[in-house]
């Protein structure tokens, strides 16, 4: 059966790379990897893929960047800040030798620029919260502009009155911004003033969110009859901004500030990055060019990379991954790396919407939630339907990733008390449950995680569940317009403190597809967010974690992500680490 697969594969693979070398006729670059869905985004502000961040912290340069070696975040465009003794104002200082890969000096207003655009309305995305929760008076800017432009939807779409009223707005908006927390001092120095201390501060900064842009981005802005806004008020720019050889209006395509500038870039087939000729280290860096390759079927894939057309393998999720997991956990196969990551595997409950075409949605009842959630025998799932090595995990909070955080008590198998529950919310051995939409993507181990869970679900509860399996783009449309009573999660941290999968389930935040509401666990998330003591606001953080699995309980924590990669034996400085990031001007590679 392994054989017939390779075999299968095999040819996949030929017709695939075949193709690509055929439609660029490149010469080979450096360092060959593998993107299996393509670019979604290169906008950093819009960016939530793991996929597409990989790519934008290696052509862009925050202020500070995760260094996989130490395990640590270490300075980046900007040295080490200084921070005043209430933790409330950073002062960093922009490196006098951090260029833009068109030789031009980066500055602190680049900075504000990017951080800007990360929450006007028409270019925020759903990382908006970095910059409106932490960064003073974001969040009255913000909330100001969003007010304006849903006072026009009032007006006739061509009325004077619009274009008067546009017209006063955009000539207030600088004005306005100026009170955000944000300011650059003749001698190149961001000053970012914060609503409150905040000890993760400088992990925040190595996100794609806070990358700056370069200024020529405002060639493509839209105006109209003179004024930087759409009609309705938003602000946008030409979607081609991102190509490296896009012309309009003077543009000269994408400038960036990383060790790679995007030399090419064709939609869906591939990406070639080239060192930045102008950055600090790029005498230094070995690999001068790195491909981006897409291919789809990750079987594909990974024969492509034994044919030694691919040097790096950033997830290998065949249809043989558990055969390939033991070379690695035994240690036959050196180059095969498996190991854990700050990521966790999840389910999420449709938590507000009582109806869903027309069928009631039991899951608004938190004791329906919670039956549900401890019937799942997650030890079983790990250890007989993925069987990766993943740790089976009540908690959201990925355990003994975060310094000092201890998690509260996890959720516990216990399907008499699910049963006891489902029958005080009404349901005794489930008489009366509509059938459970469980909505999920397909590929990869999910399909066969629900065919377990609804197996348990009908032994356990008498429910009956109804699988929709959806391609990756449908399935997120689906899920972030809560279409579905259960439907499939996951989530890698950002940054080192349990705010990061926390804040998920905040009313607000832009990633909170359950529609979970709770006041209790938003105040306690707030007493955290005010506190500088860290031990007092690490308790809190924990309480706040016990509400959510215990009483609220909006989703179904199964395990700990693990990571299976391939690097070859020739390529070092990739270093497998629990964030996945992987700076490529650090690799070597010796065929």
């Amino acid at each position: 059966m392994f054989r017939g697969v390779l075999a299968t594969c095999l040819i996949l693979a030929t017709l695939v790379l075949g193709a690509y070398s055929l439609g660029t006729r490149r010469e080979r670059a450096d360092l060959a990897y593998v993107n299996a869905s393509g670019i979604g985004t290169l906008d950093p502000a819009a960016m939530t893929w793991k996929q597409d961040i990989r790519v934008a912290l290696n052509v862009w340069e925050g202020l500070a960047a995760y260094d996989p070696t130490a395990g640590e975040v270490a300075p980046a465009a900007a040295t080490t800040p200084e921070v005043s003794a209430d933790g409330l104002t950073y002062r960093f200082a922009i490196r006098s030798d951090a260029r833009w890969s068109n030789g031009e000096a980066v500055t602190a207003e680049d900075f504000i620029r990017g951080w800007r655009r990360a929450i006007e309305p028409g270019t925020a995305g759903d990382y908006a919260f970095f910059i409106l929760d932490y960064i003073a008076g974001a969040r009255e800017y913000y909330s100001w502009r969003n007010a304006f432009v849903a006072s026009l939807s009032a007006l006739p779409h061509d009325s004077a009155e619009r274009t008067r009223l546009l017209k006063a707005h955009a000539g207030e908006m600088d004005r306005r911004f100026q009170r955000v927390g944000l300011s650059a001092s003749r001698e190149n120095v961001l000053t970012v003033q914060l609503v409150r201390p905040c000890p993760y501060f400088l992990d925040l900064c190595t996100f794609a969110t806070m990358l700056p842009i370069h200024a020529s981005i405002e060639q493509l802005r839209a105006s109209q009859n003179g004024i930087n806004l759409t009609n309705e008020g938003l602000v946008a720019y030409d979607p081609q901004w991102t190509k490296p050889n896009y012309r309009r209006n003077g543009y000269t395509g994408v400038v960036t500030n990383g060790a790679y500038a995007v030399e090419s870039w064709s939609f869906k087939r591939f990406l070639r990055m080239r060192v930045n000729s102008f950055h600090r280290d790029a005498e230094t860096i070995e690999c001068q060019t790195v491909d981006m390759v897409v291919i789809g079927d990750l079987n594909s894939a990974m024969l492509a990379y034994e044919r030694g057309d691919l040097d790096f393998l950033p997830e290998t999720e065949t249809a043989y991954v558990h055969e390939l997991v033991r070379l690695a956990t035994t240690g036959e196969r050196k180059d095969l790396h498996n190991f854990d990551v700050f990521g966790t595997y999840f389910y999420l409950f449709n938590c507000i919407d009582a109806e869903l075409q027309g069928v009631a949605n039991p899951f608004v009842d938190a004791r329906v939630r919670r039956a549900f959630a401890i019937s799942v025998d997650r030890a079983l799932i790990a250890e007989c339907v993925t069987g990766r090595g993943e740790q089976p995990m009540g908690n959201i909070v990925p355990t003994g990733m975060i310094e000092g955080y201890a998690p509260p008590p996890p959720l516990q198998y216990d399907p008499a008390e699910a049963r006891r529950l489902l029958a005080e919310a009404g349901f005794p051995g489930g008489d009366g449950l509509p059938p459970i939409d469980l909505l999920y993507n397909t590929g990869f181990h999910h399909e066969r995680v629900c065919d377990a869970m609804a197996e348990m679900w009908r032994v356990e509860l008498g429910a009956t569940v109804r699988l929709r399996g959806r391609e990756v783009k449908t399935f997120s449309e689906d899920r972030r317009a809560r279409r579905f009573m259960i439907a499939r999660a996951g989530w890698y941290g950002d940054y080192a403190d349990p705010t990061t999968y926390l804040d998920l389930f905040a009313s607000e935040n832009g990633h909170n597809d359950s529609g979970h509401r709770d006041a209790r666990f938003e105040e306690l998330l707030n007493q955290a967010r005010g506190l500088n003591d860290g031990r007092a606001r690490l308790k809190l953080l924990r309480r706040a974690e016990a509400r959510l699995l215990h009483e609220t309980t909006p989703l179904i924590p199964l395990f700990q992500q693990t990571q299976l990669i391939a690097i070859k034996p020739y390529v070092q400085g990739l270093i497998p680490n629990a964030r996945l990031i992987f700076p490529f001007h650090r690799a070597r590679v010796n065929r």
